[in-house]
Order: structure tokens, then C-alpha cells, then sequence
């Protein structure tokens, strides 16, 4: 429980003609974590199996298409023939049909494009009589065609001073006129000047310069061809949707067997290999390590060799966790923080008792406790992937309940005496947080102690973690003797003190004397248990104190009351959730794991795991 599994290191050696079935094997026990060969002198990394590249190419279309087709890996019970041909040819087919599809609602889409943006262009024209036609190139003749923001009759009389060969089209809306000008080519400066004065802005007409008729016209064809363009295109997804939803169950086994295959071929790449032989270093969990080698064995008629020792002090060990299923999910905190290291006492199973312990004492509420526990619950189903971490806040949340039991409270309402009030005994409540202080710091600086026993020996362990032990105890000693609070001389206390001190300085040097004020801050930052439930208390009564305000005056002013209870105490308990979660993990982070904690191991993950 507060060390983790066992491990032995492993090295495989054999002919590279059981290479292969050496992987299978491998891959269905499951215990082997692979240690990746670097290319050395004696020999080189291995290559991957023949099939990989085939493999390979096969998995790319298989996920290109799973993309495409929009589909979401999930849990499947399909029987899927384990035949790399019928599943490489059931491949080519779906992919030349699912091409085909996309290839023609690309074409599609382009048509609409192309369509909307002529629609666009002649929507300014719909109220012009004027065919398409006239807008030509003419030798004596030029044509502009856009808005003005003045009005078309002063245009047309300005226009009518310089020249009176010219026509002039206009339709008016709310913002601006269009207008369509035919004027003599001699006239153009002029027309320009007169056009810039009523700021004339020009429209091009890019995409309508093929279209025959008038503007009317046109734009009822086109709106006929986008409506036929539009059913074809929603056809064409339906056929799209149709084959993701027939196909889907073969896509994601065939993605599964496919990425198993392909991880059984391309694990050479972590192997040392000769022309002829292979080498395969590891490590297996010791309840594990015979079972596994009788069954390579057998699988090879005992013409392989495998050797296995204890973890030497050197080695890097990957790290398999061992706590109970209760404690299981406070693991989540190792994986966020760091995995302890082989030899360090794993500190799951005391997060998992003092982790709820600090998150029910600042919560400490059976209202927000219930509604904690339900939420948490539901979540927990619904997000099977933060499963842990929803089980921490369970755990937490049924531990709030008992906490809100002991100070009686229900939504801030004090239902009955108390064990402690939070709201008339601060202070007994802040002594109780500094004294859960000491006892978690000491916890972790025993913890310590034993680590660093184990690691370097008894008297380094004396040095390193009970010189603070020892500095406590002379600090507590000298403090209560010159109050009278004891019957021992303070010389008593102040000789813990120097000990402590001089074996600091032979621990760490004089960064030890600077480090001193470290451990009394450590211990007085748990007063945060007290001030976030204080807080969390002050802010319930204020609410409570507003809503029965409102309901005295009764009628219209109760609905009101029911708002703000409602509302006041839902930002309030997600309030006390944050603040709750994150001082807690705070206090473990930094005032408990900095007394003993080192980690950087990685974690145990065998061939032929899956990562989560």
C-alpha cells in the first residue's frame, strides 16, 4: 500500500525467426514495460516488421475516413475477420465510394458558389428593364453601372449641361440609388465628375458577364438552379450520412486491430538487434515475471533466454502504483504532481485520508454537502473519462456531510448546538486547523525520515528530517516553559533548539538556518482551513439574512427571497467548491510533499496498454 509492485528487470534474447512470435506473446500478457534500446556500438536498433508499412498505410485511410465521415470512437461489440485483406479491400471500396461522394458535393458546392455570388450581382439589376446584352464594349458609348447617395433626377439634370446623348436607369432604396448610365464616350470625363459629386460607388459584375435577358429574368433561373443545387447537395449528405452510419461499426474495430497490429510491428523500433538476433529489455512486475517467462517458453520451445534480477539502487524503475480500491482514485493527484520514485514511500493512502478530511472542514455543510454528493455522482456517470477525480470529490463531499453534522449547519442555518461553531468559535476553530498543521507536517517529515533511512542511511535521515523534528519540539519547549504552562526550565527547550540548529547546518549547511521560518509558515498556512469555511459561513448568513428580509414583507417580495436564497447559494457553494479543492491540494502540494517528496518516476505502462 505505501510502496508500489515489485519489479524485476527483464532482458529477451533470441533468433530474429521468433521475433515476431515473441511481440504476440508479449502484447497479449500485458506486463512487459519496454526500456527503448539506444544505438550503441554492439548493436543497433531493431526494424520494424515487414507489415508495418502496409499496416501503416491501411490505418491512415481508415482514420481518414472515420474523420470524413464525422464518427466517434466508442465501445462496439462487432465480430471483425482478422483478415489484413478483406479488411485492406473492404478499405479501398469504402474509400473510392466515400471520394465519389465528396468528390461530387465539391462540385456542387463550387455551382452554389458560383451561383449566390451571380445572385448577389444581379440582385442590384432586378428592378432594371435592361437586357444583359447591352452591357458591351462600344466605340461611341460607355455605360457605368453602381450607387449614388444623391437623387437621380438632379444627376440626370447635371448630366443634361454637357451633353444630352445619354440614359439614365434608377432604382431607389433605403440607403442608396442604383443607377445605370449610357452616356457618350466624349462625355466620360464630364460624367465622372458629375458621378464623383453624388459619390458614385462602380459595381463589377464578375460573375453574371455570360448572362443573356434582363436581370428579372435571370435571377429567377438562378434561384431555380440553387434550390435543384441545394436538394442535390442534401442528397448527396444523406448518402454521405448513410455510409458512416452502415460503416461504422467495421471502421472502428478495423481502427483497433489495425493500431494493435501495427504497435506489434513497429516494436522492433525499441529493441537492440544483430543481423540474426533480437534483444528485448524491460521491466515485469515480480507476482508476474514466472508465469510470463513459462509462457514465452512454451511459445518458443524454450529457444529463447530470458534473464531477470532485483532492481538495482541506480536503476530507473518505472513506478506501478499498489493502494486499495478506496484509494485508488486519489492517485489522479500523483498523476497531475509526479509519480514517487521506486524506493520513496508512495503518499496515495494519506491523501486519501486527509485530502477529504481538509475539504469537509472548509465546506463543513450538510445542505452543500448533499447537493455536492448528487452533483459529483451524476457527474461521475456522465464523464466516465474524470472518473477519479469525480470519485475524490464524492468521497469529499460525503465527508462534508459529516463535517456539517459537527458544526450543525445546514445552508448556513445553525440547526441545532454544536460540537464547534464556525460562526462564535473562530478561534477554537483556528487552534483546531494549526493543530491538524502540526500533525501533517510532522506526518510528512516522518515520511521523510524513512525515505531518506531507506536512501541513504540512519544518520543522514537524523540529519535531514529530524533536526526539524527536534527544532518543534525545543521551540514548543521554550514557549510553554516561559509561560509557566510547564515545569521545565527554558535552558531545556533552547538546547532542542541549538542541537536542531547545528544539525541543520550539517544537513544543509547555513541554507538550513535560512530555511528555519519555512516550517512555522507551513504550519500557520493551515489556518486557511478555518478562514475558507469562515468564509464560506459569513457569506451563507449574509444571504439567509437577505432572502427572510424579503419574505417578512410577504406578497411579491417572497418570489423575491426565493431568488436570491436560490441564487446566493449556488454562487456561494461553487465559490466554497474552488476555494475547498484548491487549498486542500495546496496544502498537500506544498506543506506536506515538500517535507519528503522527490518523484520524477514514469509510470509502469506495459505493451499492449492502451494509454487512457
Amino acid at each position: 500500500m505505501l510502496k508500489p509492485y515489485d519489479m524485476s528487470g527483464v532482458i529477451i534474447t533470441g533468433p530474429k525467426s521468433l521475433q515476431e512470435k515473441v511481440i504476440k506473446e508479449l502484447y497479449n500478457l500485458k506486463v512487459l514495460h519496454i526500456v527503448d534500446h539506444s544505438k550503441g556500438d554492439l548493436a543497433d536498433i531493431g526494424a520494424p516488421l515487414e507489415s508495418a508499412s502496409r499496416l501503416s498505410e491501411i490505418l491512415v485511410k481508415i482514420r481518414a475516413i472515420i474523420s470524413a465521415l464525422g464518427i466517434k470512437k466508442e465501445e462496439i461489440k462487432f465480430e471483425l475477420k482478422n483478415d489484413l485483406l478483406e479488411i485492406e479491400s473492404a478499405t479501398r471500396k469504402l474509400n473510392l465510394e466515400l471520394n465519389q461522394n465528396l468528390e461530387e458535393l465539391r462540385k456542387i458546392e463550387e455551382s452554389i458558389s458560383k451561383n449566390e455570388s451571380a445572385r448577389k450581382d444581379i440582385e442590384v439589376l432586378r428592378n432594371f428593364d435592361v437586357p444583359f446584352e447591352y452591357f458591351t464594349a462600344y466605340k461611341s458609348l460607355i455605360y457605368f453601372i453602381g450607387s449614388i447617395k444623391g437623387n437621380a433626377l438632379s444627376l440626370k439634370e447635371e448630366l443634361s449641361k454637357s451633353t444630352r446623348k445619354f440614359l439614365l436607369f434608377d432604382s431607389e432604396t433605403k440607403k442608396r440609388n442604383y443607377i445605370v448610365l449610357f452616356i457618350d464616350a466624349k462625355s466620360r470625363e464630364k460624367a465622372l465628375d458629375v458621378l464623383q459629386k453624388n459619390n458614385f460607388l462602380a459595381i463589377n459584375f464578375v460573375n453574371s458577364g455570360n448572362l443573356k435577358g434582363t436581370a428579372a429574368d435571370n435571377f429567377k433561373k438562378i434561384e431555380g438552379e440553387l434550390g435543384k443545387l441545394q436538394k442535390k447537395k442534401k442528397d448527396i449528405k444523406r448518402r454521405i450520412e448513410n455510409l458512416g452510419i452502415t460503416c461504422k461499426n467495421f471502421l472502428i474495430a478495423a481502427d483497433a486491430f489495425l493500431s494493435e497490429q501495427l504497435e506489434k510491428a513497429e516494436a522492433p523500433l525499441k529493441f537492440a538487434a544483430t543481423e540474426t538476433s533480437f534483444l528485448i529489455k524491460g521491466w515485469v512486475p515480480y507476482q508476474d515475471l514466472h508465469k510470463s517467462i513459462d509462457i514465452l517458453n512454451k511459445a518458443t520451445r524454450n529457444k529463447i533466454f530470458v534473464h531477470f534480477e532485483p532492481a538495482k539502487k541506480q536503476d530507473k524503475v518505472p513506478v506501478k502504483l499498489n493502494n486499495p480500491k478506496i484509494a485508488k482514485p486519489f492517485e489522479f493527484f500523483l498523476d497531475l504532481y509526479s509519480i514517487p520514485t521506486y524506493r520513496e514511500i508512495d503518499p496515495t493512502f494519506f491523501v486519501f485520508i486527509t485530502f477529504p478530511i481538509f475539504f469537509g472542514i472548509m465546506l463543513g455543510d450538510i445542505g452543500y454537502g448533499l447537493i455536492s454528493l448528487i452533483f459529483f455522482w451524476i457527474l461521475k456517470r456522465r464523464m466516465p473519462k474524470v472518473g477519479n477525480l469525480l470519485n475524490v470529490l464524492v468521497i469529499a463531499s460525503f465527508v462534508s456531510i459529516v463535517f456539517g453534522f459537527i458544526f450543525a449547519e445546514f445552508f448556513g442555518f445553525e440547526i441545532y448546538h454544536p460540537a464547534v461553531s464556525r460562526e462564535h468559535e473562530m478561534f477554537m476553530l483556528m487552534y483546531i486547523a494549526i493543530a491538524i498543521g502540526i500533525v501533517h507536517v510532522n506526518l510528512g517529515l516522518i515520511i521523510g525520515f524513512l525515505n531518506e533511512w531507506k536512501s541513504h542511511g540512519l544518520v543522514h535521515a537524523i540529519y535531514a528530517k529530524a533536526s526539524w523534528i527536534t527544532l518543534e519540539i525545543g521551540f514548543a519547549l521554550l514557549v510553554l516553559s516561559s509561560l509557566d504552562k510547564i515545569l521545565i526550565a527554558p535552558w531545556v527547550g533552547a538546547t532542542f533548539l541549538g542541537a536542531s540548529i547545528l544539525m541543520l547546518i550539517k544537513s544543509e549547511g547555513f541554507r538550513g538556518i535560512i530555511e528555519i521560518p519555512t516550517i512555522f509558515a507551513n504550519i500557520v498556512s493551515y489556518i486557511r482551513l478555518a478562514a475558507i469555511g469562515l468564509t464560506s459561513v459569513i457569506l451563507a448568513l449574509i444571504i439567509n439574512g437577505a432572502a427572510t428580509e424579503f419574505f417578512h414583507k410577504g406578497s411579491f417580495y417572497f418570489l423575491a427571497g426565493v431568488l436570491v436564497l436560490t441564487i446566493g447559494h449556488i454562487i456561494n457553494i461553487l465559490i466554497a467548491w474552488l476555494g475547498s479543492f484548491l487549498h486542500s491540494l495546496r496544502l498537500h502540494y506544498v506543506e506536506f510533499f515538500s517535507k519528503f517528496f522527490y518523484g520524477g518516476a514514469k509510470k509502469y505502462h506495459p505493451f499492449g496498454i492502451k494509454d487512457e
